[in-house]
């Protein structure tokens, strides 16, 4: 935590030798949510200071171990980071397909401000693309995102932000700008996600059939129902009387066990589940 704020200010050597700590702290005491936090933060710090390849090698490291763990939150924010560092090292496709990737967890654990932060980092790379249009779409789906839990643009990422905002004000002019920003402001955050993954403004999911064994207990399909409702993972837990963190977990295994990947996704399974029982 304390690695952050330097980070923030710009003292990268600083936030990196305090982020190093951390993360041989972790592993001696193997408590590995701490050294996968431990991970993520370094990823990031070696992103903006150039170094790339450190990033890569930490992040794809802190990437398997959370996949072992088959956790979504962290692999979100290592995604990104990844996607930042592969882009700006020049292999552009593998960075764009880390973006996307890094959305679908981040949709999939409902985490707004983590979403939010992936969709810039999908804007800027349309922008240096040329695809501009479609940069002004995820600014202003980013900000949809941004707004729903109420936070600004952390100080962290401004200067990306303001950056790819110029940059595409500039290639569009005003009135386009303007028009497609609103678009993207408009989409629902699924249909946001849905945008910046498939590039296209409200995809059908592929049909998902659940086999025998991966029947979800009482509690997970009350809150498989409350997801394709479209409730956030707060308006659950204070539905259910629950931590945030605890509906989270529950998401998470969910997915897990139904082989999904995102809530849209899980919002299918349900439909067909009620279809299927109707009939």
């Amino acid at each position: 935590m304390r690695a952050l704020p330097l980070w923030n200010a710009g003292d990268n050597a600083a936030a990196a030798e305090l982020a190093e700590s951390a993360l041989s702290l972790a592993r001696t005491m193997r408590v590995e949510g701490a050294e996968l936090n431990a991970i993520d933060t370094l990823c990031g710090i070696w992103v903006a200071s150039g170094e790339l390849t450190r990033a890569i090698e930490v992040g794809e490291h802190g990437l398997a171990k959370s996949k072992d763990r088959g956790e979504l939150w962290t692999r979100g924010y290592l995604l990104n980071f990844l996607a930042q560092a592969n882009w700006l090292r020049g292999d552009q496709e593998r960075g764009e397909a880390l973006a996307r990737e890094a959305a679908t967890c981040k949709h999939a654990v409902d985490d707004r401000h983590g979403l939010a932060m992936v969709l810039e980092t999908l804007a800027w790379m349309a922008a240096e693309a040329d695809q501009h249009e479609r940069a002004a779409c995820l600014l202003g789906s980013a900000e949809r995102a941004r707004d729903e839990i109420s936070l600004a643009v952390m100080e962290l990422f401004r200067l990306q932000h303001e950056r790819t905002v110029a940059t595409t004000l500039r290639r569009l002019g005003q009135k386009a700008f303007d028009a497609a920003y609103a678009r993207g402001r408009a989409m629902t955050i699924d249909e946001g996600v849905a945008f910046a993954v498939a590039d296209k403004p409200a995809p059908k999911p592929a049909p998902v059939k659940s086999a025998p064994d991966t029947a979800l207990t009482p509690r997970q399909l009350e809150i498989a129902r409350l997801i394709a409702d479209d409730l956030t993972n707060r308006q659950i837990a204070d539905r259910l009387f629950l931590s945030e963190r605890t509906v989270e977990t529950h998401i998470t295994n969910i997915l897990n066990k139904l082989g999904l990947n995102s809530r849209i996704q899980l919002s299918r399974w349900i439909a067909e589940l009620q279809e299927t029982t109707r009939s």
